[in-house]
């Protein structure tokens, strides 16, 4: 208990410092209802009752194909939290950080809750849920939805790209702004190695990576590789043990494999000095 306490003070402090110049102001105080479905406790306020119902049911649609891929049922109840907008989002406490534009939705690992806010868009709205949930099934599934359970020896070190991808492939399988970064990536050679998939091409190159996988050794490959993760408490472990491949071996098949894919539209598409006039330096 020591540890734990030690380790929240921990991470207070260098939230605190590392807000430095940053101010969370809460412009109003909320009146937070909630309501419940089988799985999901949903939080709302004023005006978002609607929202917080087909939240509900996005989440229990969602969570029927997270089961469903991770062969896993969870062990708590899921608190979701809604905002009615990104503006009365980034006044949450749930989380200390000041929330950028940028974010559309976090999960806090400590009590394992769901926030998101809606933002003009239901389909957005699911698709963050989604992934969102998977983040949330991933917790509960390695840490038990607790913080002590990180710190008494539970914790393994995922990735972004393992985490965020997965979160992307099974909320949305493959689309068309993923295809569109990968290809060009591979065309113009940028695409780093797997180790090496960092921002906002850990999300796009961590759900290729996945999306060959199930192409590959079948969807159900994916629960029996995060199985072995947990019990090894180690990626590679877990990928070694359930596919026999080290990740050096996974990003050599899994770089041949877009190769394969995007090279021959070389021949197939121009390049934008072949049709238009640059007019920037």
């Amino acid at each position: 208990m020591k540890k734990l306490t030690l380790f929240l003070i921990f991470l207070l402090v260098s939230n605190v410092f590392s807000q430095f110049g940053q101010n969370k102001v809460q412009y109003r105080t909320f009146s937070w209802s909630f309501i419940q479905s089988k799985h999901f406790d949903v939080y709302y306020y004023e005006n978002g009752k609607d929202l917080a119902e087909f939240a509900a049911v996005a989440a229990e649609s969602a969570y029927v194909s997270i089961s469903k891929t991770f062969n896993y049922q969870i062990t708590k109840r899921i608190p979701i939290v809604v905002y009615n907008s990104h503006n009365e989002f980034q006044q949450t406490n749930v989380s200390l950080e000041y929330l950028e534009e940028g974010i559309g939705g976090f999960t806090e690992i400590f009590k394992n809750r769901v926030v998101l806010p809606y933002e003009g868009s239901y389909e957005g709205f699911r698709h963050v849920l989604h992934h969102e949930l998977v983040h949330a099934v991933v917790n509960d599934l390695f840490f038990g939805g607790n913080a002590q359970s990180i710190v008494t020896g539970a914790y393994t070190n995922l990735p972004l790209w393992w985490n965020e991808g997965l979160a992307e492939f099974e909320s949305l399988d493959w689309d068309t702004q993923t295809d569109l970064y990968l290809r060009d990536a591979v065309i113009n050679n940028y695409l780093p190695p797997v180790e090496y998939l960092y921002g906002f091409m850990a999300y796009r190159g961590g759900q290729s990576i996945w999306k060959f996988i199930a192409e590959k050794y079948g969807r159900e490959k994916i629960a029996e590789i995060i199985a072995k993760t947990r019990l090894t408490k180690s990626i590679e472990g877990g990928f070694k043990s359930a596919t026999g491949l080290d990740i050096k071996t996974l990003d050599e098949q899994w770089s041949k494999n877009l190769k394969k894919i995007y090279w021959p539209e070389v021949t197939d598409r121009l390049e934008p000095t072949d049709f238009a006039k640059k007019l920037t330096d």
